[in-house]
């Protein structure tokens, strides 16, 4: 019972921000009555995306991570693909993903010290491994959006980490049995 609420719910909200979407994508008048409800309606989501991506780190790590979110995005490209475009193209939302990017970053930094020494350069060093490996997914994403989803996205990430593995090196070594 619970699970066909939240899946209701899901639908609704989804339906909210295409409609959304669509009414900024056309300049004509929205039901959203501040930026506080727009924010809302762009980020609904955001709690589980965080939470999905740091289940997933613990269990399987950083590939297979962004690989499960990347193929979440790219379960609903249309509606991915137009609001990833929105937010980038509004320097407030935009504002407003960098700061909710900051539960990623904890969440990463949190999965990097895991694996890394405890000393203060132990820290220093997940923080910057968490920011790279943000900025990766970022970069993946924005190829995606620039393309119109093509390549799709998990080859996209597939590439970014690619890129980004030989900074994480020292990482990844601990990782190996």
């Amino acid at each position: 019972m619970a699970e066909g609420r939240r899946g209701r719910q899901i639908q609704k909200q989804r339906e909210l921000l295409d409609r959304t979407l669509a009414a900024l994508e056309t300049g004509g008048p929205t039901d959203v009555r501040s930026f506080a409800d727009l924010d809302a309606i762009l980020f609904h989501d955001h709690a589980d995306l965080v939470r999905g991506l740091a289940e997933v780190l613990d269990r399987s790590g950083l590939v297979d991570a962004f690989q499960a979110l990347a193929r979440h995005l790219e379960e609903d490209s249309g509606l991915w693909l137009r609001r990833l475009e929105r937010l980038e193209a509004d320097p407030a939302l935009r504002a407003r993903r960098a700061e909710r990017d900051r539960d990623y970053l904890e969440v990463l930094g949190a999965h990097f010290r895991r694996w890394g020494a405890a000393d203060p350069q132990g820290q220093r060093v997940s923080d910057l491994e968490a920011t790279l490996a943000l900025a990766a997914q970022r970069g993946a994403e924005r190829l995606w959006v620039q393309g119109r989803g093509r390549p799709v996205l998990p080859v996209l990430v597939d590439e970014a980490l690619a890129v980004l593995w030989p900074a994480l090196y020292a990482h990844a070594r601990r990782h190996r049995p």
